[in-house]
């Protein structure tokens, strides 16, 4: 059971998503219907987990991602729910380190599935997502990006050089084949490289220097 903090500016989809979670086992320690008063709301009541619509009066869910995210030590999860959102907002979505991506067209059981893999420290992308991302990260170029890899991505790297491929890496890791796909391919702008054969000479030759 995890203390979820839930905000969307519909209230009859705020109490829908409050029921579902609530009968799921989850406790609801605030609802929110404009994106100004989460940060008050989330003071208070201490959540595990932000639920937020992506469009809200005041701060919209990217807003509230990046405040939460901007002091680098973000310790509540948050999951964005949308009914839609384009390739740039998603690819920022994920650089800000966003814990799960919902579109709202998507099954309560899939919602509840992102919950779950969510508070339990996994990484949740809707695969229709995860695919556009891809796109987007692709027009990026590779010397732009941190080559600092994050515990995450070590962790994947490790599993690529065992080689393992996307889905046998999510089913060991609890993550969609979407999101595996998602990690990887920000492994390869990172380091520069376009297959798993190019990473491993990379890694090869950053370790001889």
């Amino acid at each position: 059971m995890a203390r979820i903090l839930v905000a969307d500016d519909h209230p009859i989809v705020l109490e829908g998503l409050a029921g579902l979670l609530t009968g799921a086992g989850h406790d609801i320690v605030a609802r929110c219907t404009a994106g100004s008063q989460v940060p008050a709301a989330a003071e208070r009541s201490q959540p595990d987990l932000l639920l937020l619509d992506i469009r809200m009066p005041g701060e919209d869910g990217l807003q509230l991602l990046q405040r939460f995210s901007s002091n680098g030590s973000r310790r509540v999860r948050i999951v964005l729910l949308t009914s839609s959102i384009t390739d740039a907002q998603a690819a920022e979505a994920m650089k800000q380190g966003v814990d799960g991506l919902m579109l709202k067209d998507s099954a309560p059981q899939v919602l509840l599935a992102c919950v779950q893999a969510v508070i339990a420290g996994r990484r949740w992308v809707d695969p229709e997502i995860a695919g556009r991302v891809l796109g987007t990260l692709g027009e990026q170029r590779g010397d732009a990006q941190d080559r600092q890899l994050t515990a995450r991505e070590k962790e994947i790297v490790n599993l690529v050089l065992r080689g393992l491929r996307n889905r046998q890496i999510a089913d060991l890791l609890g993550l969609t084949e979407g999101t595996v796909k998602v990690y990887v391919h920000s492994i390869y702008l990172k380091f520069g490289v376009n297959s798993r054969m190019q990473l491993a000479a990379k890694l090869q030759e950053d370790s001889s220097r």
